[in-house]
């Protein structure tokens, strides 16, 4: 099978690797992949080259908004896909069952009819993993900043800062016909491999500093579930509205500002995986 290795040379992990293409690649021919020639630049260049060279299969290397950032493409080409952990935190690769090294992901894969993937959208904008809707988002926006080389302190100001103030109820979900709940943020995960096929939608209450502490330490675990302050609802599809013009909104770890409402919707198995050893 004729496989082409797109990366993101930029992402955490594989920014400190010395020369990562030709690494991931003779771990490809080790699977029993033919790697295609396809020459670093952007990730829209690579694509084309790997297109027009006629690969069967696409590698994809970088952290949870690169892989995103091909989701569409690959469905829309019926191209399958090997995804590798290459940035910093790799929760759609870890999700997967990967182990964090690159290099010893690409040698599980095999060159064999693929598997599907759940695919998640909102407003068209497809997801992996997660989505957080709300204010909280913003400090994404300062993890960005620090990842490119700047310091930590902007986003501790802006923490704290949030910390202290009056609770705000951007986010208002419906629950049922006449019935609303308001929130400050909603988290949206796409469900785990193998655990059934729904979203799961987490409204988070206002609350106090400590309470904002709390829930962002069960954020971090994957337990927000477990807080009374938070809403828990499943399904395959949602609507997240806003009282502003714009609600911020991070998917996969990517920050973007789409006008509500946000309409949530689960696309099963859409993306095709190549199979593991």
């Amino acid at each position: 099978m004729k496989a082409a290795l797109l990366l993101n040379p930029l992402s955490g992990r594989l920014s400190r690797m010395e020369e990562p293409r030709a690494a991931i690649e003779a771990a490809m021919r080790e699977a029993g992949f033919t790697p295609l020639p396809v020459p670093d630049g952007t990730l829209d260049a690579q694509w084309d080259t790997a297109r027009e060279a006629g690969a069967e299969a696409m590698f994809i290397a970088g952290g949870d908004g690169t892989l995103r950032a091909f989701v569409q493409r690959l469905i829309e080409a019926r191209l399958p896909c090997a995804l590798l952990p290459g940035g910093t935190m790799n929760r759609v690769c870890l999700r997967l069952g990967l182990p964090e090294d690159p290099v010893e992901a690409a040698r599980l894969y095999r060159p064999l009819p693929p598997e599907g993937l759940d695919v998640g959208f909102v407003n068209g904008e497809p997801m992996l993993y997660q989505s957080i809707v709300g204010r909280p988002a913003r400090l994404l926006r300062f993890r960005e900043m620090q990842r490119a080389g700047g310091s930590w302190w902007p986003l501790l100001v802006t923490a704290c800062r949030n910390l202290f103030r009056p609770p705000w109820r951007d986010v208002i979900v419906p629950l049922a016909p006449a019935t609303r709940a308001t929130g400050l943020a909603a988290v949206v995960t796409m469900p785990a491999p193998g655990d059934g096929s729904s979203l799961t939608l987490q409204l988070i209450q206002p609350a106090g500093p400590g309470g904002r502490i709390r829930l962002a330490w069960r954020w971090f675990r994957g337990r927000l579930a477990e807080d009374a302050s938070v809403i828990t609802l499943f399904g395959q599809r949602f609507a997240v509205h806003g009282r502003a013009r714009l609600l911020r909104v991070s998917l996969d770890g990517e920050m973007r500002m789409l006008v509500p409402p946000l309409r949530f919707r689960l696309a099963p198995l859409a993306l095709a995986v190549l199979p593991r050893a």
